[in-house]
């Protein structure tokens, strides 16, 4: 579910269509192409018509690159955001499991009330998507072996605001996509992918304006949630706990990392001698990891 597309329009191109496409183009001329794009030798002149993107008013690459730019955030360039300016989400696709951090926190949000309504945390098939990857399915698309496919550089999941969305979401007429339609726009989250050429019910765009660093709620209770990502011999491979000076509580559940999360506790993922290191740091005793450890000591 790797396609994107805005919505088309069937405006007719009167002075305004004119006229947006001037500014547009315009605006395209500042748009610096740094990084090299690999793409499928049959591209040529077609790339005009067979844009991922095409909109009444967004029928060239320049075009596409100039709207695509109004999105941009932090002085990163589309889909070369480092991670460690991102939030990190459980996604299906590997290294896609990342989102900018006012929209993570608002799907974690979303996520919750999904979860309330259907008993199933929300899952992402694809979050975050790299430049490499979107030129990957940009030359599948052209040499007609692949799914629709945006620009590379011009594709919301580069900006990590956009997820493709599975648990049900991903096929229209349920319940889970009826309700996600209905209920995802209140937390910034928009069923974007409905006016796509060839609709996908799985794709959501964060419409939400970048509120910029430091403007998010950050709990000052001394918590951390940390995810070790590695085996622990005496609970198994991933051990999620709440962690604080000389208490650890094991946390079982999606539901309370999301609800922990989405009010600003510190997220962190560390390997197995990083975390077993924190532990010893804070006082916490290694023998306290145990399968719904409630640990708390004076």
């Amino acid at each position: 579910m790797h396609r994107d597309e805005p919505p088309t329009s069937d405006e007719a191109d009167g002075p305004a269509s004119f006229d947006r496409r001037r500014l547009l183009a315009y605006a395209a001329t500042s748009v610096a192409l740094a990084a090299p794009v690999v793409l499928h030798p049959s591209l040529g002149a077609r790339a005009s018509v067979q844009l991922g993107e095409t909109t009444g008013a967004v029928d060239t690459v320049a075009e596409a690159l100039a709207v695509a730019a109004l999105q941009a955030w932090g002085g990163y360039a589309n889909g070369q955001i480092p991670t460690n300016a991102l939030t990190p989400v459980q996604a299906s696709v590997a290294g896609s499991g990342y989102l900018r951090d006012d929209a993570a926190r608002q799907f974690l949000s979303l996520s919750l009330a999904f979860s309330s309504t259907f008993g199933t945390p929300l899952a992402i098939t694809e979050g975050y998507r790299d430049y490499g990857r979107q030129v990957s399915y940009w030359n599948a698309y052209q040499a007609g072996t692949g799914n629709l496919a945006a620009y590379p550089g011009t594709s919301n999941h580069g900006w990590g605001i956009s997820c493709d969305f599975g648990s049900g979401v991903q096929t229209a007429g349920t319940a889970a996509k009826r309700w996600m339609d209905a209920n995802a726009p209140a937390y910034g989250w928009q069923p974007t992918g409905n006016g796509f050429s060839r609709p996908e019910p799985w794709h959501f765009d964060y419409v939400a304006a970048y509120p910029g660093p430091g403007n998010t709620l950050l709990v000052d209770s001394g918590l951390v949630v940390v995810r070790c990502t590695e085996n622990l011999d005496q609970v198994g491979l991933v051990y999620t706990a709440l962690l604080g000076m000389r208490t650890l509580k094991h946390l079982l559940t999606l539901d309370q990392i999301s609800a922990l999360r989405a009010v600003g506790v510190p997220y962190y993922e560390l390997s197995r001698v990083q975390f077993l290191a924190l532990l010893d740091g804070i006082s916490v005793p290694r023998s306290a990891v145990t399968v719904r450890a409630d640990y708390w000591r004076r």
